[in-house]
């Protein structure tokens, strides 16, 4: 009796377990999709990107970014790192911190391209990049034009989303953490 018991209890456990392993990958791949989906929104839209996600040492990409303000401002959003090729390295978190004349909201995604690995060694070091802007963001956009913040480091952004008036100041905050 006790050891149908525990087949019953073992077949009960795996199926739950397997189960949950298929939502898992599912989750994952829904995910995956997202991110690529990201990238060749922005390929279509202009081939120096294509070329830089085939050229360049490394490119972070953040499908989603949201911002807001009033007088202060705050963003977040969560990418991952890619090396040339398209092999997942890392994931990135951005906080970004602002104040000055800014009213409304908006979604925007956003790829950081690395032309070598020193650039791209420096940002996953983290630390605060300055983080001056303005924008007039009328509901939608498309993507913007490149921001060069040193010979080796460009960001392309896209809008996909919201109203937002702005000319600010700030911080903005990279974290990295390695794919295990």
């Amino acid at each position: 009796m006790i050891k149908k018991l525990l087949l019953i209890a073992l077949v009960f456990t795996s199926t739950l377990l397997e189960a949950r392993i298929n939502d898992i990958f599912k989750e994952e791949k829904a995910e995956n999709l997202r991110y690529n989906q990201t990238i060749r929104a922005f390929m279509e839209d202009n081939e120096e990107i294509t070329n830089l996600v085939y050229n360049a040492y490394a490119y972070v990409v953040f499908p989603s970014i949201g911002k807001g303000g009033l007088l202060f401002g705050y963003a977040y959003g969560e990418g991952r790192a890619y090396y040339r090729g398209g092999m997942w390295t890392g994931n990135v978190a951005v906080t970004q911190y602002t104040v000055g004349l800014q009213v409304g909201g908006q979604a925007y995604s956003e790829i950081i391209f690395f032309k070598t690995r020193d650039a791209f060694e420096a940002f996953k070091a983290g630390g605060l990049e300055d983080s001056t802007q303005s924008s007039f963001v009328p509901f939608y956009s498309g993507i913007s034009g490149d921001v060069n913040f040193a010979d080796d480091v460009i960001v392309y952004t896209s809008s996909t989303g919201g109203f937002m008036i702005e000319a600010s100041t700030g911080a903005q905050e990279f974290e990295y953490i390695n794919r295990r």
